[in-house]
């Protein structure tokens, strides 16, 4: 099979033996065990998505399946913009002859979702989501992968322990390529999000006309520790966050 990401990785050579050795992550080190997010799982189902959230944004599902050689192509890419206003995520995969790809969008709203007793260990919330699938081009696959590159996808270096709040804005991108999961993170007041190339390209090729909500500006973003500050003086909120551990959401 062509290796249709494998132009993301070529500058992270130097990185695989290490990452590599980090394995798939298991349902107990998530503390997912029962709510682990497979290929069959339906995320616009309000009670499967609450349950198997923080596996779905680590894409257990999709490191499973690229280890076996069963998702080469595969990208994910999740927009957390503020989570009880809106989570839109784009999926990516390859057609048979890899010529051409489905692009499938959701969009996430808090339909509600102020009302819902919200577990630090499921906190998806009750609420579905609007869908399209568009069947896209290969040069349209290829300028994602050329926009995400461009934006640091598989290049990224000293985001280990950066956290995603949820309560704020940060974008998550997964791709397979060659048995072998690459993971990119771009968190408000970290990294600039209004400069980035690939949202564009993505809502681009995608037939949800519903724009994407604006992150702050760079220098109107929270900082990493202004947001901690907030999550420990507003525990009951309901506010939750996933922490960068390598290849890994954790």
């Amino acid at each position: 099979m062509v290796k249709l990401i494998a132009p993301l990785l070529n500058k992270i050579g130097t990185y695989r033996a290490s990452l590599r050795g980090i394995g798939v992550v298991t349902l107990a080190a998530v503390g997912l065990a029962g709510c682990a997010f497979t290929q069959n799982s339906d995320i616009s189902n309000p009670v499967v998505r609450k349950s198997a959230w923080f596996s779905y944004l680590n894409a257990d599902d999709l490191r499973t399946a690229c280890s076996a050689g069963d998702a080469e192509g595969r990208i994910r890419v999740i927009y957390n913009a503020d989570y009880y206003d809106e989570v839109r995520v784009f999926e990516l995969d390859p057609k048979s002859g890899n010529q051409q790809f489905d692009l499938t969008t959701r969009v996430f709203g808090p339909a509600q979702v102020k009302e819902i007793n919200v577990e630090i260990s499921a906190p998806l919330g009750a609420f579905g989501g609007q869908a399209a699938t568009d069947v896209i081009g290969y040069d349209d696959y290829i300028a994602v992968t050329d926009a995400l590159q461009k934006d640091g996808f598989g290049t990224q270096t000293g985001r280990d322990g950066i956290r995603l709040y949820s309560d704020d804005y940060y974008w998550v991108a997964l791709g397979c390529s060659s048995g072998y999961v690459t993971l990119g993170t771009w968190m408000s007041g970290v990294d600039d999000l209004r400069a980035l190339d690939f949202p564009n390209v993505l809502t681009g090729l995608s037939s949800i006309e519903r724009k994407l909500p604006v992150p702050p500006a760079k220098d109107k973003a929270r900082s990493q520790s202004a947001a901690q500050m907030n999550a420990v003086q507003n525990n009951e909120s309901g506010t939750f966050y996933r922490t960068v551990r390598g290849n890994m959401l954790r």
